[in-house]
């Protein structure tokens, strides 16, 4: 867009409202002084000032700071500038050396500035402060591109980085790495209605059974090339309700006893149900030539299991068990030399869901492999992270259950809820596999208190509804409409062109007219209360332009069609304090994008309005299908939600703060709010309008 277009817009959003912002001070708290690493981020350096500096608690740091800027700390959070490549080696931030121990936990609390790219952020326990490569080595958690559309989590294994293909928005999470004498378990915690857990709960997204160098650096890398990471947190603290060798397992058994003791009693879950002569020994579990079948049951279905085997010249092949109700009814993923499978029993009657005979997926003689079963539960809308399962061999996928029905037709999901898991040896020669580290995982974990902090406060909706409009009444102007509830009269605020405007269209619904080729943004908005000018949230339906498309089994859009090539979407909110000082937020389909979408943040840049955020939604967004957006801003945090389409709940999607653009302003104050819709929309529709308030926020 040309910048004379930007200048005009600023012109006309100057009238009136003219105020002059007040900065004030941060009111950074730093934590008690402890015995253990932790930085609060709390005391203001410039950039260039990191290095060399010390928390506030007084943890050394250990910095690296090659990017296009240097490293900052402001707001009670690091600013990880971006990188001058995508790349590694130029943006890192490490404390002391440790040691590993069972329990020892690495936790940063973290705002992503950008998750669109291959691991732009990693974060864990490096053997180096500034390792070249941190995605190899580590026990480590990594923020990776998730097919050009949203995010995920990378997690370390021995051979590199082990993709959960679990997706993640730009949303603040906190991050754990709970250590162990070998390998780790990683877990996550984020917003109310996201895909995980929220605090004081936390959800296991898998394991590293391999890695186990002692010493090493905690600290965190980023290779963002387009936005900076925030850090608001960091802690390395020893759990002792997690100093187990098997962490946060509910059912857990390292399989090694007497020489040919009963596999009896499990370490973690109860008692074993056995088939066949499985027996304990020195370096694991075995089994003689007929083979042999255990199951535990510990009484929730488990997210993440973990199995390591070693075979000897002839393997006998192996079953990591899951979803099982019976010796009769589960789900098994299944390895042998000559081929790697995933059934399902019912009945006592096996189906293959998906097979391959490739040689990486398969068993080597004299070798040490690593089971891993990621079971994401069941799947409650199109865009949960439910009905998926994924399986890996030594850190690689093998298969993932429910990605693509095609692939595995026969996938019913059944048993989601299903608590019983375990293990099977199949015939061969005795002794021919030894099993060893069994463990398996709730879908969320309790947080011990010591590693729970004061939640940042936000209010999500509000208390009051200020004005709310469902646009009913006969066809006509927007403009100077009251609404009905509250009061507020719809003003228009941009352009000053007569014939561009927003009407009501006589259904509940308004739209812009002309509906394509306007010239200008069109805004329309309502006087904010004084008394609540501290926060608002602003939700609506809306419905994007074109032919009507549907959502196929594998949750892609069919209305990103030729057909629908010159529809674009353009529509949202605006939050209004003055003519340089104000944020945009359209949600945003475009031609140029395949079964993708996105939210788009605007905000004045040096006088020119532009993108400051944005984040993609996938085929959430599609042409002709409804869609809910709420946002809710305080004047510093803001939160966006969507409900897609067939979808029964929000989703937070993204959320920054005014500051983290905008260091040196203070929080907006919100005079006005309202709707947009840009010159390039062609037609989207929007209703059932609320804004509400907060009589908690001061």
């Amino acid at each position: 867009m040309r910048r004379w277009f930007w200048c005009i817009l600023l012109a006309l959003l100057a009238i009136g409202f003219g105020e002059t912002p007040v900065v004030s001070s941060q009111g950074c708290v730093p934590y008690p002084k402890a015995n253990y690493p932790q930085d609060s981020f709390g005391t203001v350096l410039k950039p260039g000032q990191v290095g060399g500096s010390s928390s506030p608690e007084g943890t050394p740091r250990l910095v690296l700071d090659k990017g296009r800027t240097r490293m900052s700390v402001d707001h009670c959070a690091l600013r990880m500038p971006e990188a001058s490549a995508p790349r590694f080696g130029q943006v890192g931030l490490a404390y002391p050396r440790m040691l590993r121990q069972n329990g020892r936990v690495i936790h940063f609390r973290v705002r992503p500035g950008d998750i669109q790219q291959p691991n732009s952020l990693v974060l864990g326990a490096f053997e180096e402060p500034n390792p070249a490569n941190p995605l190899e080595g580590a026990n480590a958690i990594a923020l990776d591109n998730f097919d050009n559309q949203t995010g995920t989590f990378n997690i370390g294994f021995k051979s590199g980085m082990l993709p959960t293909l679990l997706p993640q928005f730009q949303t603040p999470l906190d991050v754990y790495v709970l250590l162990r004498e070998q390998g780790a378990v990683y877990l996550v915690d984020g917003l109310a209605g996201g895909h995980y857990a929220t605090p004081p709960g936390v959800s296991v997204i898998g394991l590293d059974q391999s890695l186990d160098f002692a010493g090493f650096y905690p600290a965190a890398h980023s290779s963002s090339s387009l936005l900076e990471h925030r850090l608001e947190h960091f802690q390395v603290r020893d759990v002792a309700a997690w100093s187990r060798w098997y962490g946060t397992a509910h059912a857990a058994d390292r399989l090694t006893g007497a020489s040919g003791a009963a596999l009896g009693r499990a370490e973690k879950g109860g008692d074993w149900r056995v088939r066949g002569n499985l027996r304990r020994g020195a370096e694991g579990l075995h089994a003689d030539a007929k083979g042999g079948m255990a199951l535990l049951d510990p009484g929730a279905p488990s997210q993440v299991l973990g199995l390591t085997l070693k075979t000897g010249p002839r393997p006998q092949g192996v079953a990591l068990i899951f979803r099982a109700r019976s010796m009769q009814d589960y789900y098994a993923f299944v390895v042998s030399s000559d081929i790697a499978q995933v059934v399902r029993v019912k009945g006592g009657q096996v189906t293959p869901l998906q097979q391959t005979q490739a040689p990486e997926f398969l068993l080597g003689k004299n070798a040490t492999h690593y089971l891993q079963v990621l079971d994401t539960g069941p799947r409650r809308g199109p865009f949960d992270k439910g009905g998926k399962i994924r399986l890996y061999l030594d850190g690689r996928v093998v298969f993932v259950l429910g990605d693509d029905p095609k692939a595995s037709p026969e996938f019913d999901n059944a048993n989601a809820e299903a608590s019983g898991v375990g293990f099977e040896i199949g015939e061969g020669v005795a002794r021919g596999t030894v099993l060893s580290r069994f463990e398996a995982h709730p879908r969320t974990i309790a947080l011990p208190a010591e590693l729970r902090l004061p939640e940042p406060f936000f209010e999500e909706r509000g208390d009051v509804v200020v004005a709310s409009d469902r646009f009913d009444g006969a066809a006509g102007p927007l403009e100077a409409r009251r609404t009905p509830v509250g009061g507020l009269t719809w003003e228009k605020r941009a352009p000053q062109a007569q014939g561009e405007k927003v009407v009501l269209l006589g259904n509940g619904q308004v739209q812009p007219t002309p509906r394509e080729k306007r010239s200008d943004y069109l805004l329309y908005g309502l006087r904010w209360p004084q008394r609540y000018r501290h926060f608002a949230s602003l939700e609506a339906t809306l419905t994007p332009p074109g032919h009507k498309g549907r959502y196929d089994l594998e949750g892609d859009c069919t209305g990103y069609t030729e057909a629908n090539r010159e529809e674009r979407l353009r529509a949202g909110f605006f939050f209004w304090q003055d003519a340089q000082h104000y944020l945009i937020v359209r949600a945003f389909i475009d031609d140029s994008q395949s079964n993708a979408s996105e939210l788009e943040w605007q905000a004045p840049v040096e006088g020119v309005l532009d993108v400051i955020r944005r984040v993609n939604l996938g085929p959430r967004l599609c042409h002709g299908n409804p869609f809910h957006l709420r946002v809710s801003f305080d004047g510093d945090w803001v939160v966006a939600w969507v409900r897609a389409p067939g979808s029964p709940r929000e989703e937070p999607v993204q959320s920054f703060r005014w500051s983290d653009v905008f260091p040196e302003q203070p929080p907006l104050k919100i005079n006005m709010v309202g709707l947009l819709f840009s010159e390039e929309d062609s037609g989207s529709r929007l209703d059932s309008f609320t804004a509400w308030g907060s009589t908690r926020l001061k």
